[in-house]
């Protein structure tokens, strides 16, 4: 009889992770976006805020200016809960002036369009470049640390184009903003729900989010932007119909984009953050995606 090489213990001898629950498990790539409680938390998330938003834009320039400050403040700190970015009290900070700046820039200039708000986007990319600077020699994950930083400052811009379009001269601004939110919400909402129902056929295997949330988001977002144009908003329903449409699918889109990365870091070996307050992430960076394309469509039309 041959002796049994060293490199290949009996089955008895291999240790069986059941016997050690204390030992480190892999990372489970969709456990962040896992569940009816994360689910929960994104459709409430996405329901409250699209309902604030969309009833402040009837309230005035300040108490709207003031709405879209809370969610910018609120998408800053989800942001870096989650993400944990390299130097965060740098990316907190141009976060907080990036938001504030953008905000009275667009409530002051607004009449004459979003153009002004370059100029504010420009002063983050400094003041992002300034926060690693100030770092340090021991500053590791420039790259990483610097891309979060612009990222969350471009997304609080993003979200005071709407400011902007509230008060530019020759639109229906408060309809138009009131639209682009509720739809968005609606969108998410719709899509959240129906991948619980339904989470097959999967956008991706890791990610319970199926298809069919998606082409049914889009759908009723489009529906339901027809049917408040019909009833109550001062809109064409061929107007809300297509910025709904428009508008519902980026949101869905940037929602699953964000379980996706998400998603992605866990596989990576990242350990998971935000716990399933995580997954308020989601929506409040889809309202940001779908802000612009509101904008952008509102003064095309």
């Amino acid at each position: 009889m041959q002796p049994r090489p060293n490199s290949e213990p009996l089955d008895s001898e291999r240790p069986d992770v059941e016997d050690h629950p204390d030992a480190e498990q892999p990372p489970a790539a969709g456990r962040a976006s896992r569940g009816p409680s994360a689910a929960a938390v994104a459709g409430l998330t996405a329901l409250i805020a699209g309902a604030v938003l969309a009833g402040a834009a009837f309230a005035g320039p300040v108490p709207y200016a003031v709405a879209i400050l809370v969610e910018q403040l609120a998408l800053v700190g989800i942001w870096c809960v989650v993400t944990r970015p390299p130097g965060l009290a740098g990316t907190v900070a141009v976060g907080i002036l990036t938001a504030i700046a953008a905000d009275v820039v667009a409530l002051t200039t607004g009449e004459r369009g979003a153009g002004s708000l370059v100029a504010v986007l420009a002063c983050a990319f400094g003041a992002t470049t300034f926060t690693q600077l100030a770092r340090g020699a021991a500053r590791r994950n420039v790259t990483e640390s610097f891309g979060g930083t612009l990222t969350v400052a471009v997304a609080a811009i993003a979200l005071a184009t709407t400011v902007t379009l509230r008060r530019t001269e020759g639109t229906d601004g408060p309809d138009l903003v009131a639209l682009i939110f509720l739809s968005a919400a609606l969108g998410m909402v719709v899509a959240r729900v129906t991948d619980l129902v339904l989470p097959r056929p999967a956008a991706r295997p890791d990610v319970p989010r199926g298809l069919t949330g998606l082409a049914l988001g889009s759908a009723l977002a489009a529906g339901g932007s027809a049917l408040a144009a019909a009833d109550w908003l001062d809109l064409s329903v061929g107007t809300a119909t297509l910025v709904g449409w428009l508008v519902g699918t980026a949101a869905v889109l940037a929602d699953l984009a964000v379980d996706f990365a998400r998603a992605g870091r866990l596989a990576a070996g990242t350990r998971a953050t935000g716990g399933t307050a995580g997954a308020a992430l989601g929506p409040l960076v889809a309202f940001s995606v779908a802000a612009p394309i509101g904008y952008l469509v509102g003064l095309s039309l």
